[in-house]
């Protein structure tokens, strides 16, 4: 019997998690939440687990109860790439049009910053471009597709090792 195909949990959890996502920045742009707080880094990192750890399950469901390490990695990194571009490009609108006075708000505490520990003008001038790029959205896009493909393969790699079954029809 054939594997069943990767696309629809893909495409279901991918989109779930980029609507987790999503809906997280969008939370905190409403309640005006401007910094990343422990705690808000551990339920998304529950959250996320949850979802990668779902959609594993339910391919392994499909095909007969059996899981390859390889097919979990395969399967959250779909699930991370497809999360990822949609979240990244969500990000991207999100800091451009909905919320650019964030990106301002980052570039004024990292320069009230830079003074209180006692950097000169100049100094803070020259790091200033470099401020630029790190603090511009294609940057925050870039980070979250990138940064969605790490957390994918992880949890993808450790609930693979944790859930695997080898076909024994495969031996």
């Amino acid at each position: 019997m054939e594997n069943p195909s990767i696309k629809p949990f893909a495409y279901t959890y991918g989109f779930l998690m980029a609507g987790y996502s999503i809906l997280v920045l969008v939370l905190m742009y409403v309640f005006g939440v401007t910094e990343q707080n422990w705690y808000l880094g551990v339920i998304n990192g529950i959250a996320s687990i949850i979802i990668y750890v779902l959609g594993i399950k339910a391919f392994k469901k499909s095909n007969r109860g059996y899981l390859s390490l390889k097919e979990a990695i395969k399967v959250g990194l779909a699930i991370a790439a497809i999360s990822g571009v949609i979240t990244a490009i969500y990000t991207f609108i999100h800091y451009s049009f909905v919320y650019p006075e964030f990106i301002e708000m980052i570039r004024e505490k990292a320069y009230s910053d830079m003074a209180d520990r006692g950097m000169t003008t100049e100094q803070i001038k020259q790091t200033s471009g470099m401020m630029d790029i790190t603090t511009a959205p294609w940057f925050f896009a870039t980070v979250t597709l990138i940064s969605s493909l790490f957390f994918g393969f992880l949890i993808s790699l450790i609930a693979g090792a944790i859930m695997k079954k080898q076909d024994p029809s495969l031996n």
